[in-house]
């Protein structure tokens, strides 16, 4: 079994040629069936060229790398249907709220563990809605729907009852705007990416005057400052 952590982050190697081909930066889970169905390897910037591998194609994730045979089995995410249609559903397991079919909301998950070998989802942890510091489990077997706003289980005969969310309290903490667009969601995690990079070269606006020097961290400040002088693209090709 392996937790998403143990994954995300490992480097992806060709057996075939015995080399890097990029990063995992991240899983996507097909909703229906609860399981892996693609990787997301990146070899730059986030989602800047970024491709996906097949969950069918990989051969093995260990304690230090994911491996597979060839480069070839990545493809881009515009060329994979089935891949481009589970990122733009923007179903994230992580921070996700978990509601039982009772109607009660026990907690946020904060971890989930996989089957490597068939890419199952296994178990979710989630902290408590009593009390954050505690993680409690509940077992894939149990889960009804993983969706966008939330995970529905089947609430445990006579598990105790968290308090009500205000009437202020969105049930969906992931929501920014209500965009759903793949395009919006892809640029909203290359931001998440970018924050705490530093950049390699200038980036310089319409008159080839700098606009943000080389070496400057990116911040939220920076990141809007891109964005105003339509150099947000320059950003993410400058930031390491």
């Amino acid at each position: 079994m392996k937790k998403s952590q143990e994954i995300i982050g490992l480097p992806v190697f060709s057996i075939m040629d015995g080399k890097k081909i990029g990063q995992v930066k991240d899983l996507v889970i097909n909703p229906e069936e609860g399981k892996l169905d693609f990787i997301l390897v990146s070899n730059g910037s986030w989602y800047v060229g970024a491709r996906v591998l097949p969950y069918k194609a990989v051969m093995g994730i260990g304690e230090h790398a994911v491996t597979t045979e060839s480069e070839n089995l990545l493809s881009d995410i515009g060329d994979t249907s089935s891949a481009s249609s589970l990122l733009q559903r923007n179903i994230e397991i992580k921070e996700s709220r978990v509601l039982t079919d009772k109607g009660n909301l026990i907690g946020v998950v904060s971890e989930y563990e996989l089957d490597e070998i068939s890419g199952k989802i296994v178990r979710l942890e989630y902290k408590t809605a009593q009390d954050e510091s505690k993680i409690d489990i509940v077992e894939a077997t149990d889960v009804l729907t993983y969706g966008a706003d939330v995970i529905v289980v089947r609430e445990k005969q006579g598990s105790p009852h968290p308090s009500h969310p205000s009437e202020s309290e969105d049930i969906n903490p992931k929501a920014s705007g209500g965009e759903t667009d793949g395009a919006a969601f892809f640029k909203q995690r290359q931001k998440q990416f970018l924050l705490g990079k530093k950049l390699v070269q200038d980036v310089k606006d319409n008159s080839g005057n700098i606009l943000i020097a080389e070496g400057t961290l990116v911040t939220e400040e920076i990141i809007n400052l891109a964005e105003q002088h339509n150099r947000f693209t320059e950003l993410s090709q400058c930031a390491k």
